[in-house]
């Protein structure tokens, strides 16, 4: 899209279709993409059959990447004289909260090929989505030890060099009350209640960080009907910065095989006291560990889910996956040769659909 103002928030695949959501000025727009939508154009049908194939491939190619990046903007651009049409630009001053930078409107999008020709269909207005559509319920509801937060509670930091469009920010270092922490987005509610009730079990032992070295949950945001969207997490301050601060940068060959097994003994040990509070880690993954400005290991993302290499995608969630990541953690600490070493992103496939999450000062972990 020529100088496009748009962010891809979202590609959602099922069997053969395929949903793209695009941000504009803060609004949304949705665009179904199926097989049905090309008639007579056996040459776009085909490349969005390619499309598709690069969307569920294990391992993506660059090229891949890249041809997935045009085919997003082709299709985005069918409806660029909508997007300016329903999504003028918003000026904002001042400081920004998650309310600022929520979606400011939803709409769907008809998309067809006709004879090789893209034809823009209908753009309608649909009521705003919470995140999971369907799946939301009320936080209020459910027990829990954690106060709930309105999204104009929480102050969001902006990026260093500023930002033009607001809506563009993904809010990671956030700020209630002064106090600072790092926000996750809930984009499946049940998934993140049943973050939440790990945490309350956590939070319920009474047990200190230096006791049981885990991410710690301190808020919750949701709206004044209980719908939950996000989850505020205490700050942990990392030996270093960016995706330095994981054990996935941290375990080297010139890492002292003494703080290796101070890291693999630390892990152990959380695994287990996790286990005897009926908790199970979930994603057990290097990416998952941080290294503290002390030199301590502690575990992190709590969601569940499972990572392929690391815990079966059968396991993913139970205290058998738990044991089966932590042996090949342990492994990968202690052992140089591990094969999880040389394992890249671009290998690795996640099972559980999230986005990033950022739990400490410039540190992403999936």
């Amino acid at each position: 899209m020529t100088g496009r103002q748009y962010t891809v928030t979202e590609i959602g695949v099922e069997e053969d279709r395929v949903n793209v959501s695009i941000r504009f000025n803060g609004y949304i727009f949705s665009i179904g993409l199926s097989p049905d939508c090309f008639v007579n154009s056996p040459v776009a049908l085909d490349r969005f059959r390619r499309f598709l194939r690069g969307l569920t491939a294990s391992i993506r190619t660059d090229s891949q990447a890249q041809e997935e990046n045009d085919y997003c903007d082709d299709v985005a651009n069918v409806f660029r004289p909508d997007f300016e049409r329903l999504a003028p630009p918003k000026v904002h001053t001042g400081k920004v909260t998650l309310a600022d930078i929520a979606a400011r409107g939803h709409f769907k999008c008809d998309y067809q090929v006709i004879d090789e020709k893209d034809v823009p269909g209908a753009v309608t207005a649909r009521e705003n989505d919470w995140p999971g559509g369907r799946e939301g319920f009320d936080i209020r509801e459910f027990r829990s030890l954690f106060p709930l937060f309105d999204p104009a509670e929480v102050e969001v930091e902006l990026p260093g060099s500023g930002m033009d469009d607001i809506h563009n920010i993904i809010p990671q270092k956030i700020f209630v009350d002064g106090k600072a922490g790092f926000y996750k987005k809930c984009d499946r509610p049940y998934a993140c209640r049943e973050e939440v009730e790990k945490y309350y079990a956590i939070q319920a032992s009474g047990l200190s960080t230096q006791q049981l070295r885990t991410s710690r949950l301190f808020g919750i945001v949701a709206d004044k009907n209980g719908r939950m969207s996000g989850l505020l997490y205490d700050l942990i301050q990392t030996k270093a910065e960016g995706v330095q601060g994981t054990l996935d940068a941290a375990a080297t060959p010139a890492t002292p095989m003494p703080l290796r097994e101070k890291w693999a003994s630390q892990i152990r040990n959380t695994v287990t006291d996790l286990h005897d509070l009926g908790v199970a880690w979930g994603d057990v993954k290097a990416d998952n560990v941080l290294i503290d400005a002390d030199d301590n290991a502690v575990v992190i993302d709590l969601e569940g889910g499972s990572t392929d290499k690391w815990v079966d995608r059968s396991m993913g969630g139970t205290v058998a996956g738990d044991l089966q990541g932590l042996e090949k953690l342990v492994d990968f600490i202690l052992n140089d040769n591990s094969p999880l070493r040389r394992v890249t992103g671009r290998e690795e496939e996640e099972h559980d659909g999230r986005e990033h999450l950022v739990l400490s000062q410039g540190v992403p972990i999936s």
